[in-house]
């Protein structure tokens, strides 16, 4: 009986210790993730990391050889290299007194590198019209490859290192470059002043023919119509010619100011009837001539309209 009572006793304590030490199982360390840089540049520090496993026994220690004879030590630790190169990075975690430990590793690419930057941006024609093209590009330095990101202003985009392209309206554009590389990015700009597309007669034409009107007469005859008719072609041809209307009225006609101002007026109806802007327009009346002018004998040449082409 005593014999039986004693080994029941001892089975009891064996299972009692048995149970203590499972529970008190120290565990190994293992690297659950490290984190470096794929590339650096010469001489520039970058941070190395790894992470453990929680329920790791502690304390934890994190060594790391770098591949080029330097070491360190922590869970995150800092380095920069000297040489550029391809180097090998080893992160050893450690714990139960050196008992266990684990190892992960990383390559790094070290170089010289040179962030993208521009050093020069033009345009093959900083003033052009509504149908030149214009040839964008610029030099940049930096190691490659470097990218190229265009915006003309006119909400058009590039990608190329030298885009072509058109405006199609008039007005002042901010065209921005932004060149970028794995090391860095720099951006600039430059102002365009884009006018309307002009044909060769624009440029030729330096004035327009007047109107001439009958007697004490503001309406509009066959004859100053069709002299009118041609100047409409002219300025429906160059939308960026303005015009000023000088009526005139000759000596002896009635009321000659109020008869100089609707002979203006006449003509601007005429424009603005056949598609001329009255933006376009500034309408004068000058009343009576007064003097003789070379161009023409008698009065018939003071009854008429003057469209004076303003630059």
């Amino acid at each position: 009986m005593a014999t039986t009572s004693f080994r029941s006793t001892f089975v009891m304590i064996a299972l009692f210790a048995g149970a203590f030490m499972t529970g008190c199982k120290s565990v190994p360390v293992e690297i659950t993730a490290l984190d470096a840089p794929e590339t650096l540049k010469t001489g520039t520090a970058g941070t190395f990391a790894v992470d453990t496993n929680e329920d790791a026994k502690q304390p934890v220690t994190v060594s790391w050889a770098f591949g080029d004879n330097a070491t360190g030590s922590g869970a995150s630790t800092q380095h920069a290299f000297n040489s550029p190169g391809t180097y090998t990075v080893t992160a050893t975690a450690t714990n139960r007194k050196g008992k266990s430990s684990d190892v992960e590793v990383t390559r790094v690419v070290v170089a010289n590198m040179e962030p993208a930057a521009i050093t020069g941006m033009r345009a093959s024609n900083m003033n052009p019209d509504t149908q030149t093209r214009v040839t964008f590009s610029a030099t940049a330095a930096g190691d490659d490859p470097i990218s190229y990101s265009w915006s003309m202003g006119d909400g058009t985009t590039s990608s190329a290192a030298s885009p072509s392209h058109t405006f199609s309206r008039p007005g002042n554009y901010t065209v921005a470059l932004e060149v970028s590389n794995e090391f860095g990015s720099d951006s600039r700009t430059m102002t365009l002043t884009v006018d309307m597309f002009e044909a060769a007669i624009c440029r030729e034409t330096t004035e327009l023919a007047s109107a001439m009107f009958d007697r004490n007469s503001s309406d509009l005859n066959t004859m100053a119509r069709g002299v009118l008719a041609d100047n409409v072609e002219i300025l429906n041809e160059c939308p960026n010619m303005n015009v000023r209307l000088e009526g005139v009225a000759a000596p002896g006609e009635r009321r000659a100011q109020e008869l100089s101002e609707d002979r203006a007026r006449a003509v601007e109806s005429f424009y603005t009837d056949n598609g001329v802007s009255s933006t376009r327009i500034v309408t004068l009346g000058t009343g009576r001539a007064e003097g003789v002018t070379s161009k023409k004998e008698g009065l018939a040449q003071y009854r008429r309209v003057d469209t004076i082409i303003v630059r």
